[in-house]
């Protein structure tokens, strides 16, 4: 399943003119898992962020990251706790080009946001469209990141 093979990468944003960083999660065939935008970049949000998503699908099989080293301490520390296999987890500048592709749509807009919840719900907006583009996206029952409950949520607000 393809869900069991994770590509997971940050990208930073500028809110209100200070750096903050959004964690991204996409699966085999590029689908969003979940996005999580936090105010640091350091193995505490990645550890986080790598916990929500094994709480919300289960154990991956792989998981493919670049080579940050607060990535890789936050894998380290999963490994451990979840008890996965110790060579689920590959650093690699080539293989995460995926979810570095699928950045570009956050990073085009040069918008400016005006607070942390403006940007999480603009960029929730942004992840929502792009996902009803991609193939298959509105059949599928099995990921949280549902971008029709997302837009509904957005509409009743």
């Amino acid at each position: 399943k393809a869900y069991y093979k994770w590509r997971i990468d940050e990208t930073y944003i500028k809110i209100k003119g200070k750096w903050s960083y959004l964690y991204r999660a996409i699966d085999a065939e590029g689908h969003t898992l979940d996005i999580w935008l936090r105010k640091q970049r350091d193995n505490h949000s990645a550890y986080a962020f790598i916990k929500r998503l094994i709480k919300q699908f289960g154990k991956p099989q792989k998981v493919i990251t670049d080579q940050a080293p607060s990535t890789k301490v936050a894998m380290a520390k999963v490994i451990k706790a979840f008890k996965l296999k110790p060579d689920c987890h590959c650093t690699s500048k080539y293989l995460n080009n995926l979810i570095e592709q699928d950045h570009r749509h956050i990073k085009v807009r040069k918008t400016r946001y005006q607070s942390i919840n403006t940007a999480k719900n603009t960029l929730k907006g942004i992840e929502c469209i792009y996902a009803l583009y991609k193939k298959n996206r509105r059949s599928l029952q099995i990921y949280g990141f549902s971008p029709c409950h997302e837009i509904s949520i957005m509409l009743a607000s």
